[in-house]
């Protein structure tokens, strides 16, 4: 019966009867109330904070369906990190990309075309500078052609549960049907730090390309959020890395990683407007939340 005590037979003596009662068991110890963060007020459309190996702390317009823009090459280099072993085995630049690439103004590396460099560069010029160039020449390597990676995309899109998702193109130019949520980036780019190889990119700040004779001292990259970010400081928490991204569809767009306490934490937010030369209202979304949510952290 109740309080671990059990019901006394007939046959139990008064000694028995008489004896104490078993210490009642000690209450739990409550679970802290989860910390939510308030979403309003952004420039952002679309938002989701969540904390890895926990829950989501704050979202507005989580599953809305949007254009991620250079989010995209996410999944990109992630694909490129499970599937290339050789991370210095040569790659060269297919020149026939480049016309395309430039008459689209797509974000580049800075790489010419014909250049052979390394696939570890190509990891990268994809994701530091969001070079297109980096990213077309990944989907290249692993599936021979845009197309065939892109299905790809979508297989692991699938096996990730991002059921919001369809990729095109592994560069995230603009394409009416190249589509996801802020929420499925975010799964996407949890998974993503869980590999060892796609994190050390992804959190670099700054990486110099192989020698080569097109550029003789290599081609220095830097991390365009940190870039952005300048001398804004968010306090006590430290940002670990980030992924921008624009068109005009799109909007400025930002997947980051940021750490308080030994935690770390997922900001993707998307739909800010602006043309990515002026205001950079993802930056000051950014830099928004993770103050908001640092003052809910003890």
């Amino acid at each position: 019966m109740g309080n671990g005590l059990h019901a006394r037979s007939a046959a139990e003596s008064p000694a028995d009867q008489a004896a104490p009662a078993a210490s009642p068991t000690p209450a739990p110890t409550p679970s802290p109330t989860p910390v939510t963060v308030d979403l309003s007020g952004l420039n952002s459309s679309s938002a989701i904070l969540i904390q890895r190996g926990g829950g989501v702390l704050g979202q507005l317009q989580a599953d809305e369906p949007l254009y991620p823009a250079s989010m995209t090459k996410i999944m990109t280099v992630l694909l490129a990190v499970e599937n290339l072993t050789d991370l210095d085995a040569p790659a060269t630049l297919d020149p026939d990309m480049f016309q395309e690439l430039w008459a689209e103004n797509a974000s580049m590396a800075g790489l010419a075309p014909g250049e052979t460099v390394t696939v570890r560069d190509l990891l990268y010029g994809s994701l530091l500078p969001s070079g297109a160039e980096c990213s077309i020449a990944i989907a290249q390597l692993v599936d021979g052609d845009v197309q065939t990676f892109a299905d790809r995309m979508n297989r692991r899109a699938a096996e990730l549960g991002m059921t919001g998702t369809h990729f095109v193109n592994p560069t995230g130019l603009h394409d009416p049907e190249h589509v996801s949520t802020v929420r499925d980036i975010a799964l996407l780019l949890d998974a993503a730090l869980q590999n060892e190889t796609f994190r050390t990119v992804f959190t670099a700040k700054q990486y110099t390309t192989t020698a080569t004779e097109a550029h003789p001292d290599g081609v220095t990259l830097t991390n365009t959020m940190f870039a952005m970010l300048g001398t804004d400081a968010i306090a006590d928490m430290t940002l670990l890395g980030g992924k921008t991204g624009y068109t005009d569809e799109a909007g400025q767009c930002l997947a980051s990683l940021a750490e308080k306490n030994g935690t770390e934490y997922i900001l993707v937010t998307a739909g800010a407007p602006g043309n990515n030369h002026g205001d950079l209202l993802q930056i000051d979304d950014e830099v928004t939340v993770y103050t908001r949510l640092s003052a809910l952290i003890p």
